[in-house]
């Protein structure tokens, strides 16, 4: 059982790396003049969208304007990293570090990949 979710989660990680790249990729079209803050931020959204839309349903299901346990006020580990991979895919598709996309897209799967499984494995919360 503990393997299959180790898989699962290497999986999962590497298809929100692809989706940052994707969203970085589609801001680079709109955005065509290299302005590098709404890739960035429309490639984070694409790895945590679902942080962000939790929070929003949940207010508007209990009716409350309450967003002090919201992604806004309380960033989770997978936002962090999400902006992060989306910061270092822009600076790589905008040729401010030397660095392939593909290559990026390998580093960062790596990294989260490894450090979901560690955070598994040592038992540990979203930091």
């Amino acid at each position: 059982s503990s393997g299959i979710n180790a898989e699962y989660g290497g999986a999962r990680e590497t298809r929100r790396c692809k989706k940052i790249l994707d969203g970085v990729n589609a801001a680079a079209k709109v955005y065509s003049g290299g302005q590098i803050i709404p890739m960035v931020l429309v490639g984070a959204l694409g790895g945590c969208s679902g942080k962000f839309l939790q929070t929003t349903e949940e207010s508007m299901r209990k009716g409350s304007s309450d967003l002090s346990k919201g992604e806004f006020v309380q960033i989770s580990f997978v936002t962090k990293a999400s902006l992060a991979i989306a910061t270092l895919y822009t600076l790589s598709l905008t040729g401010y570090i030397p660095l392939s996309v593909p290559q990026a897209l390998l580093v960062c799967s790596a990294a989260l990949v490894t450090t979901n499984l560690a955070m598994a494995l040592a038992g540990l919360p979203d930091p």
